[in-house]
């Protein structure tokens, strides 16, 4: 049995990549045979496959909070109505500054004819016609995170740091260095998106600064974020995957 996972980008993958091995037990493979999706690394895609007894699972990130639509249609959508390649799919998805309704008729509006029905955080079944003109069912969900306030995955991560009392001082002071340089420095931080990235990498530098100029997946996995209360509950669903 397949399953899917798709996010926004590449810090997104490593991150869930490294959150289900060492939840769940996923480990890295090669791609089954007969399900070649390649990632297009010149649009900021990724993609890894995964495997746990008799299962796949293949977490993608689409390059961006605005295509998942092309990334589905063009990779996805001909998979599924040919041959079902996926049972599950789940969806994982910055917050920002959209209200929850918005980011669900626009997943039902990029991801259909797949998928029909959407809640938050909650697995439902969808059903979908194949090309055979057979019905055939999906299992679908969206995870939105920061699962209630306004953010996105940096605010969860610096939440999980906060949650060892040595580190929510660091996050604090962090924030409070970047809130205070920022009329001075408006011309690289011109939007939240990129505050946010900011004030975690701010964070990252003083607590691993023998890694300031390693790739992300290397900070990532320099973190055991296997042991945050804050990850479990918004991922909770996710692992059932």
């Amino acid at each position: 049995m397949n399953k899917l996972i798709l996010c926004e980008g590449k810090t997104d993958a490593i991150l869930l990549s490294y959150y289900l091995e060492k939840t769940c037990g996923w480990t890295h493979r090669n791609a089954p045979k007969g399900l070649d999706i390649k990632a297009d690394e010149t649009k900021g895609e990724s993609v890894y496959w995964y495997r746990k007894e008799n299962e796949s699972l293949l977490i993608c990130g689409v390059g961006g909070k605005d295509n998942f639509r092309s990334f589905f249609r063009d990779k996805i959508q001909s998979a599924m109505v040919d041959s079902g390649a996926f049972a599950r799919i789940a969806v994982v998805t910055d917050r920002d500054d959209r209200h929850e309704k918005s980011i669900v008729d626009s997943f039902l509006s990029s991801l259909n004819p797949i998928i029909a029905t959407i809640e938050n955080d909650k697995w439902i079944s969808n059903r979908y016609e194949n090309s055979y003109k057979q019905e055939s069912n999906v299992d679908f969900l969206l995870v939105i995170i920061p699962s209630e306030n306004e953010g996105a995955l940096e605010t969860l991560l610096l939440e999980a740091i906060s949650e060892k009392e040595e580190d929510r001082a660091i996050v604090e002071r962090s924030i409070s260095y970047v809130d205070e340089i920022h009329p001075i420095a408006s011309k690289y931080l011109s939007k939240n998106r990129l505050k946010l990235k900011a004030y975690l990498g701010v964070t990252w530098s003083i607590q691993y600064p023998e890694k300031l100029f390693s790739f992300i997946d290397e900070q990532i996995r320099s973190v055991k974020w296997e042991e945050s209360k804050v990850l479990e509950r918004c991922f909770e669903q996710l692992k059932s995957i």
